[in-house]
């Protein structure tokens, strides 16, 4: 019989490559996902088996298809609830059931015809495509609009993760004037780190963490993506 150990090891390495495959082979990653998913249960891990099928269902958010995205934020929701975690059910279920809101007739109607047309019908090849045919001022602007929104994600390298710390740079401002005693505009802060939860982005937890007084980069971002890590750092960077 095999160890949990070594059923989780495989797992783990399951879910490196998909990872690696996501943007490129989305059928392959899914089904290194599913398998990484049954190792865990045979493990006895649930925790991973809902934390990377909630992750897979954020990857896919940020990537443009959120369609995909949301039966695995609603299966990750319902796994961490049979767990009694039910801080990381309501977050994967909001995410689940608020996973299109922003996208209302008002704003498809606002975007250009191909971009929009691509969002329709979830083809996410199709989007990059729209929006790569863009003028480079009109491209910038429709990327950021879809950023917003966490319809797309503008985080695939360090350039993109330099790019999101400069977007939000005025809350996290306002996330260190909290963290030094100014509760001035903590209200709008939480609502605003509220509405990117729901988005795909992760900080709200480290920056509770930090106005608690927490400072260690290693335990605020573990388990972070990239861009939400290069955030974290930012935070840090304006106390220090």
């Amino acid at each position: 019989m095999t160890h949990p150990a070594q059923l989780k090891a495989e797992a783990d390495a399951l879910i490196v490559r998909g990872k690696a495959l996501i943007a490129a082979d989305l059928p392959q990653a899914t089904d290194l996902l599913n398998q990484a998913v049954k190792l865990y249960w045979a493990a006895g891990d649930y925790y991973s088996a809902a934390a990377q099928t909630g992750n897979y269902g954020w990857a896919l958010r940020r990537m443009g298809r959120p369609d995909l995205a949301r039966p695995y934020l609603a299966r990750a929701a319902e796994i961490f609830a049979d767990l009694g975690l039910a801080d990381f059910a309501e977050r994967h279920r909001a995410a689940a059931e608020d996973i299109a809101a922003d996208l209302t007739p008002e704003f498809l109607a606002s975007l250009p015809p191909a971009v929009r047309q691509a969002i329709e019908q979830g083809d996410g090849a199709a989007l990059q495509f729209a929006i790569n045919g863009l003028p480079p001022t009109e491209q910038q602007q429709v990327i950021d609009r879809l950023a917003a929104i966490g319809l797309i994600s503008i985080a695939e390298s360090e350039e993109d993760a330099s790019h999101a710390v400069q977007q939000f740079e005025p809350l996290l401002q306002a996330i260190a004037a909290v963290a030094r005693g100014d509760e001035s505009e903590r209200a709008d802060v939480e609502r605003a780190l509220g509405d990117l939860e729901r988005k795909g982005w992760r900080i709200r937890k480290a920056v509770r963490q930090i106005w608690q007084g927490e400072r260690r980069r290693q335990r605020l971002t573990y388990g972070l993506d990239e861009v939400d890590t290069a955030i974290v750092n930012r935070i840090l960077d304006l106390l220090a």
